[in-house]
């Protein structure tokens, strides 16, 4: 896996998706399909009960012999065979010839990696769900702060900070919906067989398919073809979305670190340390990781695409690629989303660097509020525009302050006195509504 791993890494409560890529968690994913499998074929009466009961009672990766199925890699070369003739070994002859019944490998192994990407989803949304707690956290103890919004990395208007948190939250509110929303088309039981249409069983295949897919919590395809890939596509697009949420927010945070904003920056712990050389530095070393596992998984996409596109009815290229890609793809989001919310449970606001920042531009950020009591006070909006435009060009021509350079254009004062344009500066009377 290409997962970016850093030292705030391993600060990081992965709440046991760890290992859920290892070796062993793999093959107990595909017994467990196979458990399932057995159970609804002993229920349907397409397998004998005794024998059924007997394979489900070892589908456990712990009574198997690991070695044998790494030999059994090296003699068939096969990604499930191995594992099934092992099982076939500890249940007996009798039990070992209704293993894998009527079934096919991918029919396995795809429905084993949507049952973890659906353990992964459902564990988003949890992650999602501590993330918007945080920024109501944040809300709650900045209700008052004014920041300078930036358009273009510009000033542009004076906002509340609450209102910059709101628009964060109602992205991964929509991260978080896309996630529900789709889990059923997505987390989908395959059990077609070889080619999709049932052939070994025809009558009976589609209610054992269903029945599985109950079991496993999980949906069915309608027809349950190896060749369809939309729904894989799909949520690999789905992370992305989340991934480009928590990149934006990290961006402003990195950016709003550094010296010349200082207006928000990562939480800092004691011993911490930035640079071997340099004692003063203190990086965003969260936002690092963000950022760069997001530009990983934004490639993603792509090369699913690329793959679903493969002809027939199977593809073992399209199968080895598309399914590692799930696999990273997982790994990237829980890691993005795991130090999204480290970064904002402890994110630090400097409301005095917000203060600052917002009287840089001796009250121009409020050139729309001037130019909108004009406008108001009859001089109309085309004119307040080019008669505040002017205003700034002169004060910036002539190292004026707004103020000064107003206070020349007595004609403007017959609309807006100075003592009204004043008040008309300053940020905290033009704030805009406020998202709470």
């Amino acid at each position: 896996m290409t997962t970016c791993y850093d030292p705030t890494s391993y600060t990081l409560n992965r709440n046991g998706f760890e290992n859920i890529y290892d070796d062993a968690n793999i093959y107990q994913t595909w017994l467990d399909i196979e458990a399932a499998l057995a159970k609804v074929q002993i229920e349907l009466g397409i397998i004998p009960k005794e024998e059924g009961e007997v394979i489900i009672k070892h589908c456990d990766i712990t009574l198997l012999d690991v070695d044998n199925i790494i030999q059994g890699y090296i003699k068939t070369k096969h990604p499930l065979v191995p594992v099934l003739n092992e099982l076939g070994r500890i249940v007996g002859d009798s039990a070992a010839k209704y293993i894998h019944y009527g079934i096919t490998t991918q029919n396995i192994q795809q429905t084993a990696e949507l049952y973890l990407c659906k353990k992964f989803n459902q564990e988003f949304i949890s992650i999602i769900d501590k993330i918007v707690a945080n920024i109501a956290e944040l809300k709650r103890r900045n209700k008052d702060v004014v920041i300078a919004a930036r358009t273009h990395s510009r000033h542009a208007l004076p906002i509340m900070l609450n209102t910059k948190f709101a628009v964060w939250e109602d992205e991964l509110l929509r991260c978080k919906e896309i996630l529900t929303t789709s889990a059923a088309g997505v987390f989908q039981v395959m059990m077609g067989g070889a080619v999709g249409g049932f052939h070994t069983l025809p009558d009976i295949g589609p209610k054992m398919q269903s029945r599985i897919a109950e079991l496993l919590d999980m949906g069915e395809m309608n027809i349950p073809s190896r060749a369809i890939r939309v729904h894989m596509c799909q949520y690999v697009n789905n992370l992305t979305l989340i991934a480009q949420s928590c990149a934006k927010i990290a961006e402003e945070v990195y950016i709003s670190t550094s010296e010349e904003y200082s207006e928000m920056s990562e939480g800092f712990s004691e011993g911490q340390i930035g640079s071997s050389t340099m004692p003063q530095k203190i990086n965003p070393a969260l936002c690092y990781g963000i950022i760069g596992n997001a530009r990983i998984l934004f490639s993603m996409p792509g090369t699913m695409l690329n793959m679903a596109v493969r002809p027939f009815e199977a593809d073992g290229c399209s199968n080895l690629i598309i399914d590692n890609s799930l696999r990273q793809a997982n790994l990237l989001a829980h890691e993005i989303l795991l130090k999204t919310e480290v970064l904002l449970k402890d994110l630090f606001i400097d409301k005095a660097a917000m203060r600052r920042n917002l009287k840089i531009t001796d009250g121009m950020i409020n050139a729309e509020k001037v130019m909108m009591e004009l406008s108001k006070k009859g001089l109309g909006k085309a004119k307040a525009h080019e008669a505040v435009y002017d205003i700034i060009m002169t004060a910036k021509k002539e190292s004026l302050s707004f103020s000064e350079s107003y206070a020349r254009q007595h004609e403007l004062h017959n609309y807006l006195s100075t003592e009204d344009f004043a008040r008309a500066i300053s940020p905290e009377a033009y704030t805009g509504v406020e998202y709470c």
